[in-house]
């Protein structure tokens, strides 16, 4: 039956065109103004953050007490031993709570979920592979993760190598936001120090035996300073007359010039007492040096 009283108000025509907001819809595909919303690169830093520091945890004291139980030993095949066993411990933890629309720790306390292309829940095996995947970002000098900076949809690369995005459940107020840009950036700027400071200003092997070798060789020179002090009753600050002690002047050049940095070599004296700086050949040009014992004068001693 037709009914002629039907009548259709402007208002209440569904819009034939609407906004396509593929960061705003949920797992159905409906979109709400309530969110979700893309995950920014901080947010999703502490949440990683959290999920990783439980591992690295238990793989120090896993580590620790088997070697003192003697179920393996304190050497890096040991060691490589505890940290694979965590490695996969962790790598099923991410892909199952990646996946179904579940989250980790570190995501549900933010409120993040781990979301396909489409903004459905990540598959069991997708959210495998995107575990897998974490140490592909991490590999690359941390690259991976740092892509999330700098990409539309703020996409890490082993978001990419698995179709996911990560939302955030709601949207958080400026002074949150702004606790969590301070707070991540804080750390990120601790960590990088730390491992600057293990990786790039940690004396390697090699250059400690150029420091060693600068060490010896001006080590030899206080010595050369106590037998010309025997023989003249004073101390030098000139290098040529402790090389004609050794009777080869040229063996001590190129002792010199093996060991130590050009122009760096400093002989200070003031005939009771010396100071033999110069630098290694090392990149950094470490310093080293030697002194004399203080020698007293005559009369104070005497006293």
């Amino acid at each position: 039956m037709q009914n002629e009283d039907l009548v259709f108000k402007p208002s209440e025509v569904p819009d034939e065109s609407p906004i396509e907001r593929p960061e705003l819809q949920d797992k159905f595909g409906v979109v709400t103004d309530e969110g979700p919303f893309l995950a920014g690169f901080n947010e999703r830093f502490l949440a990683y953050l959290i999920d990783c520091l439980p591992f690295l945890f238990a793989t120090w004291l896993t580590f620790k007490m088997a070697v003192k139980s003697g179920a393996i030993l304190p050497n890096f095949a040991g060691e490589m031993k505890v940290k694979l066993f965590w490695v996969a411990v962790y790598i099923v933890y991410q892909a199952v709570l990646s996946s179904g629309g579940r989250a980790t720790l570190g995501k549900r306390i933010m409120g993040l979920r781990v979301v396909d292309k489409d903004g459905g829940p990540l598959s069991l095996g997708r959210g495998f592979v995107r575990g897998f995947s974490y140490f592909l970002s991490s590999g690359t000098l941390n690259l991976g993760f740092l892509l999330a900076l700098f990409t539309p949809e703020n996409r890490a690369l082993h978001d990419y190598t698995t179709g996911s995005r990560v939302i955030a459940l709601k949207e958080r107020g400026d002074l949150a936001n702004g606790l969590i840009v301070a707070l991540s950036w804080g750390l990120i700027a601790f960590f990088t120090g730390s491992w600057v400071n293990k990786t790039v200003l940690k004396v390697s092997p090699p250059e400690k035996k150029q420091i060693y070798a600068a060490y010896r060789t001006i080590t030899k020179l206080g010595i050369l300073e106590k037998i010309y002090m025997r023989s003249t009753g004073h101390y030098t600050n000139n290098i040529k007359s402790l090389a004609n002690l050794t009777g080869n002047v040229e063996a001590v050049k190129a002792e010199l010039l093996r060991n130590l940095e050009p122009d760096s070599l400093v002989i200070m004296s003031d005939g009771r007492k010396y100071t033999i700086r110069a630098k290694a050949r090392n990149w950094r040009k470490t310093q080293v040096q030697v002194k004399s014992a203080v020698m007293l004068p005559p009369e104070a001693a005497l006293r």
